[in-house]
């Protein structure tokens, strides 16, 4: 428990008198009952000058303020919690290059390659499946009517938007289609203006306002990975192109307020970010720490992360928290996930997950993991000695 400083209250005797000695000392440790905090049953009087006691918790509270709760006999304090990641519901099955949409308490899964992988020789190597997540477990959702990989997804559970991507392999081929969700099947909706993959991932909006971002565009002699077109529930429309090539970024935001960043190769990687309106797009000053392609994000234009990415980068694992601002080193993952789903959208403090992805350790298949973001928060805490 450290140190008690002596006060006037130490040397009250009895009687009330004052005694003049030993005024400016410590107090013996053979004086104190006992030493844990933790077993404290009432403060001492010099103590309480400095630790106010208090019938239950303060009706407000600032960071570091430290009390005496005499309902449990117990010193509290109110501190800032990190953020970090934890072990969310297991997958029914991996997907690779998957899409994404929704919030952490209700979120979707859709599409990507199978686990394990399709053999490697012509026909449909991906999936139709969907996965519902409730914040704890995945249950089946609709299946959609084309199965394909490396493509756009965004929306929410009830509500989300697939285009583009491929759908068969070897001969890779990719299609230009979009299907909508409405929380139980897939219908068809209007098509892209360009037949392209590795488009914006992690979001972009809603499914009848939505964004996709560059990407490989399939046609010979007209590739424009620079490419933006919104949606406004039934039809695409190409509108001003994105500053820089853009191949697998992540995209935080909606339509008419958004930032992209990451992603590659080619650019923009971690050296640019750049920031949408509905109409203009600009450089932003600020871009991730590192360069990893195959990303997802969570959050908006002006709170959100990035996580995942390449898993041979020494940075795989670590998150980046963006304030609007800048962005800064997060909380790390316990597993590399890479080319993975996640939850998209959020609001601050961020909350979300990234669940699947290519499986490190046994290639050829996918991951059936998720790991849920908490967001650093603000809580009263009990005061212990560990």
């Amino acid at each position: 428990m450290g140190t008690i400083k002596r006060t006037f209250a130490n040397n009250l005797t009895g009687t009330g008198k004052l005694s003049a000695t030993n005024l400016d000392s410590n107090i013996p440790a053979n004086n104190i009952a006992d030493a844990s905090v933790t077993n404290v049953t009432t403060l001492p009087e010099s103590l309480g000058q400095a630790i106010k006691s208090v019938a239950g918790n303060p009706p407000s509270q600032a960071i570091g303020d430290i009390w005496y709760n005499t309902i449990t006999g117990t010193l509290k304090n109110y501190v800032t919690v990190a953020s970090a990641f934890s072990s969310g519901g297991t997958r029914n099955d991996g997907q690779n290059d998957g899409g994404g949409a929704g919030v952490l308490t209700a979120g979707l899964a859709f599409g990507g390659t199978r686990n394990p992988n399709s053999p490697n020789v012509g026909g449909l190597a991906t999936q139709t499946q969907s996965e519902e997540y409730n914040g704890s477990s995945w249950s089946e959702g609709g299946a959609m009517s084309q199965g394909r990989a490396t493509f756009g997804g965004l929306g929410t559970q009830t509500a989300a938007l697939a285009f583009g991507g491929r759908i068969t392999n070897n001969p890779f081929t990719y299609t230009n289609a979009t299907e909508e969700y409405n929380g139980s099947s897939w219908t068809s909706g209007g098509n892209l203006g360009s037949t392209s993959y590795y488009m914006s991932r992690s979001g972009g909006g809603t499914q009848t306002a939505g964004v996709k971002v560059g990407g490989i565009n399939n046609i010979p002699g007209t590739a424009n990975e620079k490419e933006t077109e919104e949606y406004d529930g039934s039809s695409w429309t190409t509108v001003n192109n994105m500053l820089a090539n853009s191949r697998r970024t992540v995209y935080l935001g909606t339509q008419t307020a958004g930032i992209i960043a990451s992603g590659g190769p080619p650019g923009p990687g971690n050296a640019a970010a750049y920031n949408y309106d509905g109409t203009t797009w600009t450089s932003n000053p600020a871009g991730p720490n590192s360069s990893l392609s195959g990303r997802v994000g969570v959050g908006t234009a002006s709170v959100g992360l990035l996580i995942g990415g390449n898993p041979y980068s020494s940075t795989a694992f670590i998150s980046e928290l963006w304030n609007g601002t800048v962005f800064s080193n997060d909380a790390s993952l316990s597993l590399r996930q890479n080319a993975s789903q996640s939850s998209c959208s959020a609001t601050g403090p961020v909350a979300g997950y990234i669940t699947s992805g290519s499986n490190l350790s046994t290639p050829g298949s996918a991951l059936t993991t998720t790991q849920e973001y908490t967001g650093a928060f603000n809580a009263i805490k009990t005061v212990t000695t560990s």
